[in-house]
This record gives C-alpha cells, sequence and structure tokens, in this order.
C-alpha cells in the first residue's frame, strides 16, 4: 500500500467583541436610587404602617412622614430598574430628572402645603431639586450610544493526514 500526504487547510474564524460594561448615567442611576430607597426603607421601618401622615422622623436631616417615605422608595426603586440597562438610562434619568426638579421647586417655592402631607417643606422640596438636578446633568452628558468593537481574526490551520 502506498502513503500518501494530504495537505488541507481549514480556516478558523475567532471574534472578540468589546463593549463598555457601566456608562456614566448607569453609575448616577444606581447611586441616586441606592440612597433613595435606604432612605425610603428607613422611614418605613421608623414610622411603620400606622398612619400614613401622622407620624413623622428625621432621616439625613429632613422630617418625614410614610407617605414621602414610599414616594422614596418607589423612585428609587425606579433609579435603580434604569441602572441596570444601558441602553434606557439616558431616557430615564431626563425624564425623573426634570419631574424631581419639578416637584422639588414646588415644595420648596411653597413649603406649606405640603408640610402636613410630607413631613417638611422647604428641606424636601431642595431634596428633590437637588436629585433632578443631578439626574439632569447625568442624562444630558451620558451618550446615546454603547461603545461596541468587534475584531475579527482569520488564521489558516495546515493539517498533515496519512492514508495507508
Amino acid at each position: 500500500m502506498s502513503i500518501r500526504d494530504h495537505e488541507t487547510a481549514r480556516r478558523h474564524r475567532r471574534v472578540a467583541v468589546e463593549r463598555n460594561r457601566l456608562t456614566f448615567g448607569q453609575a448616577i442611576a444606581g447611586i441616586l436610587g441606592l440612597i433613595l430607597v435606604i432612605v425610603g426603607g428607613v422611614v418605613i421601618a421608623r414610622v411603620g404602617f400606622d398612619s400614613i401622615t401622622g407620624d413623622t422622623t428625621e432621616v439625613l436631616g429632613i422630617s418625614h412622614t410614610l407617605l414621602l417615605g414610599l414616594i422614596d422608595l418607589f423612585v428609587g426603586v425606579v433609579f435603580l430598574g434604569a441602572a441596570s440597562s444601558m441602553y434606557e438610562v439616558r431616557g430615564t434619568l431626563i425624564t425623573l430628572g426634570g419631574l424631581a426638579l419639578a416637584f422639588g421647586a414646588v415644595v420648596a417655592i411653597e413649603p406649606e402645603p405640603f408640610v402636613d402631607y410630607l413631613g417638611a417643606g422647604g428641606p424636601v422640596g431642595l431634596a428633590y431639586a437637588l436629585v433632578g438636578v443631578v439626574s439632569l446633568v447625568a442624562g444630558l452628558t451620558t451618550s446615546t450610544f454603547v461603545r461596541s468593537e468587534s475584531t475579527i481574526s482569520d488564521e489558516v490551520v495546515e493539517e498533515d493526514r496519512t492514508y495507508i
């Protein structure tokens, strides 16, 4: 029997994809969300569910009712939800930032009607105005796209096969 050498060439294609894993907007949304969820949780734990606007507690120097604690918790959860997606964080930051800034401005300008319901007027307004400004700045400075690079490399592999 004769021995034959066959050379065959096969191509292997390797694709490497690189993406940003965290954007600036996601980091800010996550930080704002964590702060608001923690504050809301502490308020709820301290005040309890006996009265939604009757009992107050002070957290971070601001008097809170259960209603304000629930608002903090809800807004914080929305911020955390936005932080989980790099594609939707910009719109959520801009929308929530605008709403928080408007709410904070109204409460800061005219605090008296909100004291009975939220626990404090002016400090709550200033805190939410600050959250709104930070959220708006983060949303407006976050890019609308995510960097994605792919590298394709071809390599030729030569094989020697021997048949008997």
